[in-house]
């Protein structure tokens, strides 16, 4: 049987402490889940060291060569 009397909806839930996402749980998963977002935050405010633009210049560079080996040998 409803607790509750016809045609009152049920209340609402109340959000438990380990619903925040600020706050780290207690267990395994939400200390890993911490420490993940204080990596991507790391991430995020670091910026790369070396510019996208150098890394594929490098790559093309390495690409070419070993193409230019194979063809050439």
């Amino acid at each position: 049987m409803d607790d509750n009397p016809a045609g009152q909806p049920a209340p609402p839930e109340k959000p438990k402490a380990s619903d925040n996402p600020d706050k780290p749980r207690s267990n395994r998963h939400g200390r890993r889940l911490q420490r993940i977002r204080e990596e991507i935050e790391r991430n995020r405010t670091d910026g790369p060291a070396i510019p996208t633009w150098v890394l594929a210049l490098i790559l093309v560079l390495i690409i070419g060569v070993m193409t230019a080996l194979v063809v050439f040998s």
